[in-house]
């Protein structure tokens, strides 16, 4: 798939924009990306939030992981510590210095949905010996610039009582 076909697409998904050779976020046209639906722009925070994390060094395994219980949105591997990483991915558009924290919107009851999630990750991929969770948060300022934050085992598996 082309760029062109990106910017004739009626809606465009995670497969899109990798079918399409996107890695970072100069490989759109910053037109273009100020253009993007809300369900667009978290696709492409997915890709990039991918594409970070295989920089250093992580293996990406899936993306959208469905169950009964959710989806989240990456699955990967750390090498370094051998763990199952489920990664939420928060992508916000934000004027530079503005005090937006994509990751604020992981909260309370999306932490409970991740851990049915995870229970369901396990099931599927029995045996799994280390699973943490992690949040990527993109902020995106004016279409061709971007901060990215990852947080790294934000909070545990165990259900709390």
């Amino acid at each position: 798939m082309s760029q062109d076909h990106l910017k004739h697409s009626e809606s465009r998904s995670y497969d899109d924009f990798a079918d399409a050779g996107v890695h970072a976020l100069g490989d759109l046209d910053p037109q273009d990306v100020s253009t993007l639906s809300s369900r667009e722009l978290g696709a492409l925070g997915e890709l990039l939030a991918a594409s970070y994390l295989e920089a250093r060094g992580y293996d990406v395994l899936e993306h959208s992981y469905r169950c009964p219980e959710g989806e989240a949105d990456l699955i990967a591997y750390d090498p370094v510590t051998e763990e199952i990483v489920l990664v939420e991915v928060k992508t916000r558009r934000a004027p530079k210095g503005d005090g937006t924290f994509p990751e604020e919107a992981v909260n309370y009851k999306k932490r409970q949905r991740y851990r049915r999630i995870a229970a369901c990750y396990i099931m599927d991929h029995f045996p799994v010996m280390s699973l943490r969770f992690d949040v990527v948060a993109l902020t995106i300022h004016g279409g061709s610039d971007a901060d990215i934050v990852h947080h790294i085992d934000v909070f545990q598996w165990e259900a709390e009582q």
